[in-house]
């Protein structure tokens, strides 16, 4: 197994004896309320810790994630359409920094707790995982669309294997603080940096945020690396109505999907693409050449790969090659017209996957599809439970009283 956060591991080392680490994983994530009908929704964030086995974070009834609080979701008509965006930036950081300002003071002194062997310990809690699809990852590292979290590489270059320089907290910050006393320096615009001065995260202790970023499998690999850009190439090369052909061709089997077409439907979900994943390389054979056939093969391979539930430097070595063989390959969908370029913000994230399974474990223990089943229970049970009036207030009280009976 991976471990969890080789940084977490260097301040264990540096804490006095009997002083342990309380690894913390947030995970936010916007929900609508209702369905078919009206825009409410609501902005729950989720807490839970690293030393929970995973099985057991999984499981909304075990109770291992607690809300921690609800942002608020405002359209902002106040502003202009210029300054919008920037102020909910603004508010998103402010709030997060009310919900977040005691583990200040905890993470730099630690906290007294009773631990499970009943004795009394100092806990250090420090932000080490944020789980979040990619425009809320933005949000969070007060950046534009279309960059890269996790590392300084140009949007332009984002289509090569190039190995850039990390994003680091000081350096963001002493950007950030030159910019707001108009010194403007190139590196804000460089960064796509947005002029948010104190994001909520500048002063949590031996928290590097850029390296919180975990994986989004269902929202980069499931549905943007693999349907939005894999099966659209494929459909450009074969055409829509002999891909539904092949699709409704495929011999039925026990555990698979059958498929009578996909042209047609506009809306998949995420076991959708996990099945059409499955018979996708069957439905291509001796419809595509040998290059294209070895890209698509070496993104599912990629795919499934990075779903392992733990990791040996054997299969990091087998994701490593996977990248390898696809961008060796990926010039002749350029050849053949299927695309321009690959400067794909999606397609640039998969390069820190191993990077991110190294430091914070294998992807099953942060997949944002646990986010999804907490709004159940969370949120949406919560909402109806409200007469829909004012219903945040009494989605909160609800759920006092819910915790109160769990206690």
């Amino acid at each position: 197994m991976v471990e969890m956060n080789n940084n977490s591991n260097k301040f264990q080392n540096k804490l006095p004896e009997g002083a342990a680490i309380a690894v913390l994983i947030v995970s936010s994530d916007k929900t609508q309320l209702m369905q078919f009908q009206g825009d409410k929704k609501a902005w729950p964030v989720y807490l839970t810790i690293g030393n929970i086995s995973k099985d057991v974070c999984r499981q909304p009834s075990t109770h291992a994630t607690i809300l921690v609080g609800y942002l608020p979701v405002v359209k902002l008509h106040c502003y202009t359409e210029a300054t919008c965006s920037l102020n909910g930036y603004h508010l998103f950081h402010a709030c997060m920094s009310k919900i977040f300002d005691c583990l200040v003071k905890a993470g730099n002194e630690g906290v007294e707790m009773v631990c499970a062997d009943g004795y009394m310990q100092k806990v250090y809690p420090i932000l080490t995982a944020y789980v979040a699809d990619y425009p809320e990852q933005c949000l969070v590292a007060c950046c534009n669309e279309n960059w890269c979290l996790c590392c300084a590489v140009d949007p332009d270059n984002q289509g090569s294997p190039l190995d850039s320089l990390f994003q680091g907290v000081s350096a963001t910050l002493h950007v950030l603080e030159d910019h707001k006393c108009d010194k403007d320096p190139k590196h804000f615009d460089n960064e796509g940096l947005r002029a948010i001065y104190t994001p909520f995260w500048a002063n949590l202790p031996h928290c590097n945020i850029f390296s919180c970023f975990t994986p989004d499998l269902l929202h980069q690999l499931h549905k943007g690396v693999f349907k939005d850009h894999l099966v659209e190439w494929c459909t450009s090369l074969i055409g829509a109505s002999e891909l539904d052909a092949r699709f409704k061709a495929m011999a039925g089997c026990p555990g698979l999907q059958h498929f009578k077409g996909i042209s047609g439907v506009l809306q998949w979900t995420g076991t959708e693409h996990k099945e059409m994943q499955k018979v996708f390389l069957g439905v291509l054979a001796g419809a595509i050449s040998w290059e294209v056939y070895a890209v698509t093969c070496a993104l599912i391979d990629f795919i499934y790969y990075t779903q392992f539930q733990s990791h040996t430097t054997k299969s990091l070595d087998a994701l490593e090659k996977c990248l390898a063989t696809f961008h060796q390959h990926k010039n002749i969908l350029i050849k053949l017209g299927v695309c321009e370029h690959f400067n794909i913000p999606k397609l640039h994230s998969i390069l820190h996957y191993i990077n991110a399974i190294r430091a914070l474990g294998s992807t099953d223990g942060y997949n944002l599809e646990s986010p999804e089943c907490l709004h159940i229970e969370f949120t949406k049970e919560g909402y109806h439970s409200s007469n829909k009036c004012d219903y945040l207030e009494q989605m909160a009280l609800w759920l006092q009283r819910r915790e109160a009976m769990w206690i």
